[in-house]
């Protein structure tokens, strides 16, 4: 009886791995990047929020900062100094993407 219950035993062992197999096991790695997408993306967020108080904050009170007014600093980003290189990045781009 023995050789009985040590074939059912090893049957039953084969039946369990090949169930094993037909489960679907979630990867650990798989959810990783994006996690860490989603959190950069936040830090970033939290950064321009800060910034962007920071700046209104220097706007109400009238303080200056690195000793730039905010009227200063409006006018350095409507002068679009980058417009040039930011067309040719868009340029090389496109031709990139196609």
């Amino acid at each position: 009886m023995r050789g009985n219950d040590y074939a059912q035993a090893r049957k039953q062992y084969v039946e369990e791995v090949r169930r094993s197999f037909h489960q679907v096991q979630p990867d650990e790695y798989e959810e990783e990047p994006a996690a860490g997408t989603l959190s950069f993306f936040k830090v970033r967020f939290l950064i321009a929020v800060c910034i962007f108080a920071a700046f209104v904050l220097c706007d109400r009170t009238g303080s200056r900062f690195y000793n730039y007014t905010t009227k200063e600093v409006l006018s350095m980003l409507q002068q679009e100094r980058f417009q040039t290189q930011l067309d040719a990045i868009r340029e090389a781009w496109n031709t990139l993407a196609e």
